[in-house]
């Protein structure tokens, strides 16, 4: 019965979108009842006279957030979310690891909360040495090294689990205070084959 609900409002949707003949793109959040409520967030992606459907099933956002930090049982509500919704559905979250499982304290625990579930994604285009490849670029930068971080992401070279262990259980934040330094890292340094030059950079398969 779930599936055939999704199906004829896709169905219907698609007809709907691809009848205005221009190109768009809609989000829309169908909600099916079973044993307990899921919700589907799907993107609709319309090209001329063709609607295209995208069911998003899992969103892994900041590293080690949706994995480690939110509660198990929110996981897939996490997944089907979006970014704006991460600061009043999940900071707690975060928080609560930080104080319950880490060991740190409140004030401590906000304030990772709120670098691991920003409500966007911060690029210091002030900072010098920005650009894909800027000495100053990477994950969490500009909360690590507040004068000079850009900010983003590196596709290669930004050991992002590292960063995100250092902060929760080391002192990457200046706070000295019960940190676990055996915890800061997965010890996982390179991967184990080296990743392309050109698009999409992922290394091939063993």
């Amino acid at each position: 019965m779930t599936k055939r609900i999704l199906a004829m409002a896709a169905l219907a949707l698609s007809a709907a979108l691809g009848a205005c003949g221009e190109d768009t793109r809609t989000i829309t959040d169908v909600v099916t009842k079973t044993d307990t409520v899921i919700r589907i967030r799907t993107d609709t992606v319309v090209i001329g006279d063709t609607a295209t459907l995208f069911d998003q099933i899992e969103r892994l956002a900041n590293p080690l957030v949706s994995e480690v930090t939110v509660d198990k049982r929110e996981h897939g509500h996490y997944n089907t979310s979006v970014p704006s919704e991460d600061v009043a559905q999940f900071r707690d979250d975060v928080a609560r690891f930080v104080t319950n499982v880490a060991g740190r304290d409140p004030a401590y625990a906000n304030a990772v909360a709120a670098a691991l579930t920003p409500d966007m994604l911060v690029v210091r285009l002030d900072k010098v040495g920005g650009g894909p490849f800027g000495a100053n670029v990477g994950w969490l930068t500009y909360v690590l090294d507040p004068a000079n971080g850009y900010g983003g992401r590196k596709l290669m070279g930004d050991d992002v689990v590292d960063k995100g262990l250092a902060v929760i259980f080391g002192n990457a934040l200046g706070n000295n205070n019960n940190v676990s330094p055996g915890l800061t890292t997965d010890n996982v340094d390179a991967n184990d084959k080296a990743h392309s030059a050109t698009f999409p950079y992922v290394a091939a398969p063993n």
